[in-house]
């Protein structure tokens, strides 16, 4: 049975920065499955670059930053460095006739040690100005990436890399994909794993299909709001590397565990024992 404890993160604004709280990335970066020229693995910089390229001005570029705190047993107020967790990217809405055009990219990375990589994605596009219709606008993303793995009625998804199952979704038609919600504290572990006593399960998936990590497949998945002969004016865009996700959460748990330990080494060599 693998355990793991389940660390904690810590959160903070600071301007345009925010802070907030597998092996090395595997994400094929040079595969034709990009978003506006962004691929999984790429640096921070990298995709930060990316976004200008695409339009998204610097001063609507927003840092989200994350530290891991842990406790000596006596000091609770010990953290990690801080490193690059979410980038939020923005163009600026456009208005016409009361309708609205927007589009936003959020990206997540993976912590150190084994991090600073780009392993979640997510876009958003409102557009009630000139939408093309459902049908059109999946037969453009089926022009760029080929027939999908999974679809439905409304969602297109690809899976991708060296594992082919969806580790996120329990569904029949293989289509679901969620990005972690960090408002809730809540890491890809929770995603993926299922706990007990606290503890993350390493042998035990929320998606009871799955029985190993390697057969978690990357994914690309569009979910769209309208049928095929309605304007698409909502279309969600998620793309996401599990295994390196997981993987790089794992390594640093075990830094912060390591770190604990160190402190608590480093508290117990300066005890004194009372007069008695």
């Amino acid at each position: 049975m693998l355990l793991i404890k389940r660390f904690s993160a810590v959160f903070a604004i600071c301007g345009f920065v925010i802070l907030t709280t597998t092996t090395a990335i595997a994400a094929d970066s040079g595969s034709k499955y990009d978003v506006v020229g962004i691929t999984l693995g790429m640096t921070v910089e990298d995709a930060k670059q990316k976004l200008r390229d695409f339009g998204i001005e610097e001063q609507s570029i927003y840092e989200t930053r994350m530290s891991y705190s842990y406790s000596d047993g006596v000091n609770h107020n010990f953290k990690t460095d801080d490193f690059v967790y979410r980038i939020i990217g923005a163009n600026e809405a456009r208005y016409k006739d009361g309708k609205q055009y927007s589009d936003s990219i959020t990206l997540y990375f993976s912590p150190p040690p084994e991090g600073g990589r780009l392993v979640g994605l997510q876009r958003l596009m409102l557009n009630g100005i000139d939408p093309v219709t459902g049908g059109q606008f999946k037969q453009a993303v089926i022009d760029k990436y080929g027939e999908p793995t999974a679809a439905n009625s409304n969602t297109l998804n690809w899976k991708f890399g060296s594992g082919n199952k969806n580790c996120l979704s329990a569904s029949q038609d293989g289509t679901g994909v969620a990005l972690p919600d960090s408002s809730k504290n809540k890491s890809i572990l929770d995603m993926v794993f299922l706990k007990r006593s606290g503890q993350y399960r390493l042998d035990l998936f929320r998606v009871s299909r799955v029985k190993n990590l390697d057969e978690c497949a990357n994914m690309l998945e569009f979910k769209l709001t309208a049928t095929d002969t309605k304007p698409a004016n909502s279309v969600t865009t998620t793309m996401i590397d599990i295994p390196s996700w997981v993987q790089a959460e794992l390594a640093a748990g075990a830094e912060v565990e390591r770190l604990r330990k160190v402190a608590v080494e480093k508290r117990e060599g300066k005890g004194k024992v009372p007069a008695l």
